[in-house]
């Protein structure tokens, strides 16, 4: 048990060690970085310092070493124990309209599983629409939340990657999940990963903003954890069986059911592999 303390120690989250890992045109485009000890919702502190925030160039990161009201998709509670993964959100404002911003959670996916797969030497895969994986189990997960008004759409891109949890964790979770570290049975760097993780949302950024969901598309038809596979699907109060055939341009999930093509959008469906 002191053995696991002093690691933890180790691995605390550091402003200067994360900066390492920025390239310097994002680090010039990042105005701020904040780490907590602890807070409710990374995203929630994300929202009300983006309200304060006037400049369109603007960008800022938030990190805590723990979350006490973290969340995912639909509300669920995302498990966010201390000094162990990476809770990070991401903002700033756009000239996007919210029509613009469809696909972003995908394209987020995508510029992580690239930014990592150096590191990692294989690739996070993407369940539809904002889950990462590593073969059949849950590594992280995306939570895009925008906000607009007339002038302004606020965008928060929140992520959650298990990095260094364990087994001895008191964590409940109702799927097959794994960490960085169980996974190649090894310890990682937090410092780097976040550091990394922050890079991609940098990138992200520009590219999206000036390409939009096309400039990803291609990639995370490769990285698609369910693209030709059986699956059953939740969706108009129904469970259908049936196999995912791609995405549209527009982020929407291909499922067809008898012949029969269905495009369903983001918070409509709930993917269960068979």
């Amino acid at each position: 048990m002191l053995q696991r303390k002093m690691t933890e120690k180790r691995q605390l989250l550091n402003k200067k060690e994360i900066l390492k890992n920025l390239s310097n045109l994002n680090k010039e485009s990042l105005v701020d970085l904040t780490i907590f000890e602890v807070i409710g919702s990374t995203n929630d502190e994300a929202r009300r310092k983006l309200d304060k925030v006037q400049n369109f160039e603007d960008s800022f990161a938030i990190f805590a070493e723990q979350q006490d009201a973290g969340r995912g998709r639909s509300g669920k509670k995302w498990e966010s124990p201390a000094n162990l993964n990476i809770y990070l959100s991401f903002a700033w404002n756009s000239s996007l309209k919210p029509v613009d911003l469809e696909g972003l959670s995908l394209s987020t996916a995508v510029a992580i599983s690239q930014n990592l797969e150096p590191l990692l030497d294989e690739e996070l895969k993407i369940k539809w629409p904002n889950d990462l994986f590593l073969s059949k189990k849950k590594v992280g997960g995306i939570l895009v939340e925008t906000f607009s008004s007339k002038k302004r759409t606020g965008i928060v891109v929140g992520v959650g990657l298990n990095v260094l949890m364990s087994n001895q964790e008191q964590v409940s979770i109702n799927q097959d999940w794994t960490s960085l570290s169980l996974y190649f049975g090894k310890d990682f760097d937090r410092n780097l990963i976040a550091g990394l993780l922050l890079e991609s949302l940098l990138s992200l950024r520009s590219n999206f903003e000036a390409k939009g969901f096309s400039f990803y598309k291609n990639d995370f038809e490769k990285l698609n954890l369910l693209k030709n596979k059986e699956c059953l699907v939740k969706f108009e109060g129904k469970t259908k069986k049936g196999f995912v055939d791609g995405i549209t341009e527009n982020g929407e999930l291909i499922f067809k059911e008898n012949g029969e093509s269905h495009y369903l959008r983001f918070g409509e469906v709930s993917l269960k592999k068979i």
